[in-house]
């Protein structure tokens, strides 16, 4: 090769790999610059005595964070995965299916579906064991105890969206928990997922392009635990649904394709929910990461305490309206037991989502 041949190549080489920064320096304020796909905010490290050892990889993660185009990149490669490679499993965390609903597949969620994942006789009896000391602990202070678990979204439309190839177990993890706490326990357990199919094609019960479900699954999950409680509160055929498209798209951010999905037609289907008696509900304070708090001027007027994730603040309108006062504490890094007692409640729930059941090895309340 001639010398200027290779010088050519050479400078030809660098303007490329300098050009993006070069564009992006010039023009970064008309681009999307933060990680919508949800990945950490990383800062460029300082070295240490305590990360000299991971500096590099810690190096890395932050430029990857960074670099020039990501957000852009990262949803050009989700539309061609989609579009062009029809890939299904677009990366480790969402499963696309028919009709453009989104799965979660980072968690137990596809597992649960499939029935692969079962409790073995140990964990089913570390559960009962930590599920009736909890209750032997809320007895002695006068507080009657629910266990609610929410339905996985694959749980209630896996078999008629997910990918074909994904077969349903004849039994999944939180069906063998349920039968195993109904026959060995005196535990309430609310699992409503016959009542979630039975409205699933009257309404979209859940966010298509989203893990959670809407304001219509958060009405009917909350009034199958209220039944349990004994409150009666009108059935889902009497009420008004009007659609809004008001979604949390956790999904499709995870691929980086919010924006491509808000603009879809039909957009996600989410409703608001009124025809019921809200007993002038108002919110005292809420914050989903640590708690939601509300006061109403329902007749009952008991205290409920809720453990919970976000299905339960996607309950909290219907079932805290049927109480005087409410509190309702998120479990992760927020719940301590301390607060039992503080709010002296009289109805204590621990709502937990089916796939964050292992969850339940670990909570325990006790003297």
């Amino acid at each position: 090769m001639k010398k200027k041949t290779a010088v050519l190549w050479l400078v030809s080489f660098a303007l490329l790999l300098l050009l993006p920064r070069a564009v992006w320096l010039a023009a970064s304020d008309r681009f999307t610059t933060q990680a919508t796909e949800n990945s950490a905010q990383e800062q460029l490290p300082r070295p240490d005595k305590d990360n000299w050892r991971k500096y590099g990889g810690l190096v890395e993660n932050a430029y990857n964070n960074k670099v020039p185009f990501r957000s852009q990149l990262i949803s050009l490669n989700s539309l061609l995965d989609l579009y062009v490679f029809h890939e299904k499993s677009i990366n480790d965390k969402v499963v696309v299916g028919r009709e453009d609903w989104l799965f979660y597949s980072a968690e137990s969620d596809i597992d649960d579906y499939k029935g692969t994942n079962l409790f073995n006789e140990n964990q089913l009896e570390q559960i009962a064991d930590n599920l009736r000391t909890t209750q032997a602990f809320l007895a002695d202070r006068d507080i009657a105890f629910f266990l609610f678990i929410a339905p996985n979204k694959e749980t209630v439309y896996g078999d008629q969206y997910l990918p074909s190839y994904y077969k349903k177990g004849e039994l999944t993890r939180a069906g063998q928990l349920v039968e195993y706490l109904r026959q060995n326990t005196d535990i309430r357990v609310v699992y409503p997922v016959e009542e979630m199919r039975a409205y699933r094609d009257r309404w979209s019960l859940y966010w298509h392009y989203d893990t959670h479900w809407n304001a219509a699954g958060g009405y009917i999950g909350a009034r199958q635990l209220l039944a349990q409680m004994g409150i009666s509160v009108p059935p889902p055929e009497e009420l008004t649904f009007t659609e809004d498209d008001f979604s949390g798209y956790d999904l499709a951010r995870m691929m980086n394709l919010q924006e491509y999905y808000e603009k879809k037609k039909p957009k996600d289907m989410n409703y608001i929910v009124t025809g019921y008696n809200g007993n002038n509900l108002q919110a005292i304070s809420i914050d989903d990461a640590t708690a939601l708090v509300y006061h109403s001027d329902s007749p009952d007027e008991r205290r409920l305490f809720v453990v919970r994730d976000s299905f339960g603040g996607g309950m909290a309108p219907a079932l805290v309206s049927s109480f005087r006062d409410s509190y309702l504490a998120h479990w992760n890094g927020f719940f301590e037991q301390s607060m039992v007692d503080e709010q002296d409640p009289d109805v204590f729930v621990l709502e937990i989502v089916e796939r964050r059941l292992d969850y339940l090895n670990l909570f325990r309340l006790s003297e």
